[in-house]
């Protein structure tokens, strides 16, 4: 009888799934975490619901839409829109769901649609008691996976209120300017992130809150997050000034044209440096210098081309952080900005270090031994963005340079990560920018000399004034 009984309890150690169904297997709440390449780590419950010993669809919890918009726009989406996030209330769905027994696991699929990526197909398991589906995206792309294990009870997964508070606090500390945390649309966001706290029930309800509401705060350069690994702010901010490769082209148009394509501000100096140079041996008579979509990125890049372009010493603005604001009413004049040391390092960790230490940083360039004699032309749009947006403001304004196109993004800001519980971090401006005479370009931006659609800009410069004669 004892041998009997412990055969039976070592087949169902050992074959914990041979008896069972993949409803009796899956079905119910698993607390998850979802790890995507942008959106972070998050965790959430997925609820299985099987209608079938196979068939299944999952969701995370169905109140986070009508918490997010309010029960009416929440209810008016689930009688007539089609995409499962609004028809359910759950920013997780994975509908469709198959699975079956094989080799002592349960293998799954459905197609998976969540807030943050469109729907895709999904392949998922369960075994050993732990839950795993990668994500992937259409071009068959690894951008995440969902892991978790069986719940036991579906209930808040922290304690977001007290998340919400640190947040705010964050601000206070570290916004470039607390006048800022006066303003209406200040206070209408903190109301919205106390109410979304005290609702939340996972993690994506208070990323997806903060997103929704930032929207509407009078600056640019705020992200929440969260990453569980140690320094995840650090090497987030470190990351988003990494060079990348490929990011600087050339492109001859003619024997007087040639065409400088900058996709991004994440390019070494030398890259510019070295088309520079070609530029200069072959002796063009225009350049078209295309920074339409770039992003902005780290220093380096954009420093480097503007010493080419510049005929003498010119500020080209200046960093101010709530340490200046306290002390001064307002941002320096041209005279006051003239005195004020001027920082060289083309090195964006040095560059934070010095705005945190002394709360501005002036920024001047300084012609090289050799610069473009012929016509300059710059094409924007409003996707040109960050660190695009003073180079394009200070070469405009130089009196060399004819910007073409639309008017930049109007995101020009100086921020930094900072963490906060449970993993989760904010990003937030922390230096406010203004041109040498003292204006903002964050939620303004550069306007074009001339504007015309972005699509058309370079065909205009080319036929207008480069056509040949």
């Amino acid at each position: 009888m004892l041998i009997a009984l412990a055969a039976i309890l070592a087949s169902s150690c050992f074959f914990p799934l041979a008896a069972q169904s993949p409803a009796d297997a899956l079905g119910g709440n698993w607390q998850v975490t979802l790890r995507h390449s942008t959106a972070g780590e998050m965790r959430t419950t997925l609820d299985f619901r099987f209608s079938s010993d196979y068939d299944f669809n999952a969701h995370s919890h169905r109140k986070a839409v009508k918490n997010m918009v309010g029960g009416f726009k929440a209810g008016f989406a689930k009688v007539f829109s089609k995409k499962p996030m609004l028809r359910t209330g759950a920013f997780v769905n994975l509908t469709g769901g198959k699975a079956t027994l094989a080799g002592g696991k349960v293998v799954f699929s459905g197609l998976l649609d969540f807030v943050v990526a469109p729907a895709f197909v999904c392949e998922g398991a369960l075994e050993n008691g732990r839950l795993r589906i990668p994500l992937r995206n259409a071009k068959g792309q690894n951008v995440g996976v969902i892991e978790g294990v069986r719940a036991e009870q579906n209930s808040r997964i922290d304690e977001y209120p007290a998340t919400v508070l640190e947040l705010l606090d964050m601000f206070d500390q570290h916004i470039y300017d607390r006048r800022v945390l006066d303003t209406k649309a200040w206070k209408t966001f903190a109301g919205n992130m106390k109410k979304a706290g005290d609702l939340a029930q996972d993690d994506l309800d208070l990323v997806f809150a903060f997103h929704t509401h930032a929207k509407k705060l009078p600056f640019s350069h705020k992200l929440f997050y969260r990453a569980e690994q140690a320094n995840a702010g650090a090497a987030q901010i470190k990351s988003r000034f990494d060079f990348l490769a490929n990011q600087v082209v050339l492109e001859e148009k003619s024997p007087e044209t040639v065409v400088l394509r900058i996709k991004s501000f994440r390019c070494p100096g030398r890259d510019v440096d070295s088309a520079m140079q070609i530029v200069l041996a072959k002796n063009y008579q225009n350049l078209i210098v295309d920074i339409r979509g770039n992003p902005g990125g780290a220093l380096e890049g954009g420093m480097t081309l503007a010493q080419y372009l510049v005929r003498e010493e010119t500020p080209t603005g200046v960093y101010l952080t709530q340490k200046w604001f306290n002390e001064h009413p307002a941002p320096p004049s041209a005279a006051e900005m003239n005195a004020m040391p001027v920082f060289a390092k083309p090195d964006v960790l040095a560059f934070l270090h010095e705005l945190d230490s002394l709360g501005f940083v002036v920024l001047k360039v300084r012609p090289g031994l050799r610069h473009f004699e012929g016509k300059v032309f710059l094409l924007t749009d409003r996707r040109s963005a960050s660190a695009s947006e003073p180079l394009a403001w200070n070469l405009k304004n130089s009196g060399h340079v004819t910007v073409v196109g639309e008017p930049t993004a109007g995101q020009m800001l100086s921020a930094s990560s900072y963490p906060i519980r449970s993993g989760f971090h904010v990003v937030l401006p922390n230096g406010d920018y203004y041109t040498p005479d003292g204006k903002r370009l964050d939620q303004v931006g550069v306007q074009p000399n001339i504007e015309v659609k972005s699509a058309e800009a370079l065909e205009y410069v080319l036929g207008r004034f480069c056509a040949p004669r």
